[in-house]
């Protein structure tokens, strides 16, 4: 599962990459977040991956805090792969957890920006599997929407995306 997280920071840091500081007010699929605010919270799970990889606990303000600066971008990557680059990896369920919420952010980033979002097919069905596992819960805890129908053969990413409630088809407003 380490090559998925790894796979999953790789497309999403090319979505991070290209994004305007014009851009951060932009509306996103995520309910209530602009660019600005998703762009954080990739920042601070970037950071929460590396602190995982290196067996430290996260602490829960790490959440509440504003990351965001001009080098954001170029850190997001390199906080994130930290942990792999010295051979440290961390528990398989924390793998799971964090390649979703790459990978769905990743998507929201690149739809809010009007950038492709390239995801590797293994780390949607991570994404996928941990939407479904975590579904109900993440629904109750409001991090989750009701799922949106989409075709069972849809690819993995549709099918995560519809699964956490959001629609694969979002377009930002113009």
């Amino acid at each position: 599962m380490r090559d998925e997280l790894e796979k999953a920071i790789a497309g999403t840091a090319a979505v991070v990459r290209g994004v305007k500081p014009d851009q951060l007010g932009l509306p996103t699929p995520c309910r209530d977040w602009d660019v600005r605010t998703l762009a954080n919270h990739l920042l601070q799970v970037a950071t929460a991956v590396g602190m995982a990889g290196r067996g430290e606990a996260v602490p829960d303000e790490l959440w509440g805090r504003e990351l965001l600066d001009d080098g954001w971008a170029d850190r997001f990557e390199s906080l994130a792969t930290a942990p792999e680059r010295a051979g440290v990896a961390a528990p398989p369920v924390i793998v799971a957890m964090l390649t979703s919420d790459i990978v769905l952010h990743g998507w929201d980033l690149a739809r809010a920006t009007g950038q492709d979002f390239r995801c590797d097919p293994a780390a949607a069905e991570v994404a996928y599997g941990f939407v479904v596992e975590t579904g109900e819960q993440g629904r109750r805890m409001g991090i989750y929407a009701p799922p949106v129908p989409v075709e069972g053969t849809a690819p993995a990413l549709d099918r995560a995306l519809a699964e956490s409630g959001r629609d694969p088809r979002w377009t930002r407003p113009l």
